[in-house]
């Protein structure tokens, strides 16, 4: 057992590599009739995650056997695949890296360099765990991109894109209508594609890459802002932006996967999603909400104004790369008593220097260093007259969680991969 996961960890450690032809490679491998399920395909810059959670809480409510992959997962490696909203267990992860990793090995032998990544081999689990489990229908998040995951290997009933904004710039492009492209690029022929509220340019970008591929369009991004949107338990405008999404998806899908409405609305307020504006704690307020561009920021700040003005609010921050912090702290900053920067443990973690460099000229606050170690004595120290909101990379809410679940497993943040 622990020899495979530290094979895990040592592909982690390589880094994440941006292609499909590993993973296209891995599929020939395990033979492609493991992909004998319906899925539905969501790409987006921010929404997937939680426009995934309400499209898997719906199908479930209605009786739907339904496989999820997500991720990054927060604590345990087994969160990225679910079935019926059971996480894998770490008993059967291993046994489908057992027999991925001699595949794996066979293909870097015969193509030197091509050996399956970290997130490939993951998605390579999922593949085959649904198919173990004959589930009835997938609901798959793309990790980085679209035309390129490794997950895009699928026919997929429908493609999703939720959000389009400048994200990972330096590997899907640095305009807004080159990454609507590389999202777009999960559309395939004939099967219809659904936009959430994209900008004109990139909607306009989908719409064309569509119609090149004889897949029927379909956008929310005309809708006004005002319209009524469905409500569920998750908190912000946003959410209900993407629970519209996940209700206009079951309403074209409904001839072949028929639900019961009364149940749908049911399930949009039981949605399983950790990081999402989560209170885990009332009393002094802690709210974890995963953050990690400047669209989350935006929906982060409308949030902060709903907070009472009678308490003081302390940030936690920590980001994956400088340029993440430079578009979040400044949004941030406005609400801040005091403000203290972690380090996640991740290679590309924005260091406290750089952090508290771009702090300096904008916040006026107390900034305070912050290590893990100390975490629960933090928290201890914490005022009934004040709220703690952990924020930025989900990496780091990953972390602090582990630690405030006390968790014996320390299996989860050693094996994110890299986004």
């Amino acid at each position: 057992m622990k020899d495979l996961f530290e094979y895990l960890y040592s592909l982690r450690n390589q880094g994440s590599s941006y292609g499909i032809e590993r993973m296209e490679l891995l599929l020939q491998k395990i033979g492609r009739e493991v992909l004998t399920f319906p899925v539905i395909h969501v790409a987006g810059t921010n929404g997937k995650g939680s426009t995934c959670a309400m499209l898997d809480s719906i199908y479930r409510a209605n009786g739907y056997k339904v496989g999820l992959f997500s991720s990054p997962h927060l604590v345990d490696l087994g969160e990225r695949v679910r079935v019926n909203g059971e996480i894998l267990s770490h008993n059967k992860l291993l046994d489908h890296i057992q027999v991925l990793k001699p595949l794996a090995e066979e293909i870097d032998k015969e193509f030197p360099g091509m050996h399956p990544s970290f997130f490939e081999m993951m998605t390579a689990v999922a593949f085959c765990e649904f198919s173990a489990e004959k589930v009835d229908l997938v609901v798959l998040e793309t990790g980085l991109g679209g035309r390129l995951d490794s997950t895009n290997v699928v026919h997929p009933e429908i493609s999703v894109i939720t959000t389009i904004s400048l994200d990972h710039s330096h590997i899907l492009g640095d305009t807004i209508e080159q990454i609507a492209y590389e999202k777009a690029g999960i559309i395939k022929k004939g099967c219809p594609v659904l936009t959430g509220w994209l900008p004109g340019t990139a909607n306009e970008t989908v719409r064309k890459f569509a119609q090149k591929n004889k897949a029927q369009f379909y956008t929310l991004a005309s809708c006004p802002e005002e319209r009524e949107l469905p409500k569920t338990n998750l908190i912000g405008q946003h959410q209900r932006r993407n629970a519209a999404l996940a209700v206009k998806v079951t309403e074209m899908l409904k001839d072949k996967f028929p639900l019961d409405p009364e149940k749908s609305t049911q399930a949009l307020f039981q949605v399983e999603l950790e990081g999402r504006w989560q209170v885990i704690q009332k009393e002094p307020m802690i709210v974890l909400d995963a953050c990690h561009n400047q669209e989350g920021a935006k929906a982060l700040v409308r949030q902060l104004g709903n907070l009472p003005s009678n308490k003081e609010l302390i940030i936690w921050f920590g980001a994956l790369g400088k340029e993440r912090a430079q578009e979040i702290l400044p949004e941030l900053a406005n609400f801040a008593n005091q403000i203290r920067l972690f380090q996640p443990n991740q290679p590309r973690a924005c260091s406290f220097d750089e952090m508290q460099a771009i702090l300096a000229p904008i916040f006026e606050g107390n900034v305070h260093s912050g290590g893990f170690s100390c975490v629960q004595s933090y928290i201890e120290e914490l005022k009934l007259n004040q709220i703690l909101l952990i924020t930025g990379s989900i990496y780091l809410l990953g972390e602090v969680l582990e630690i405030v679940k006390k968790s014996k497993k320390r299996l989860g943040s050693s094996f994110q991969d890299l986004l």
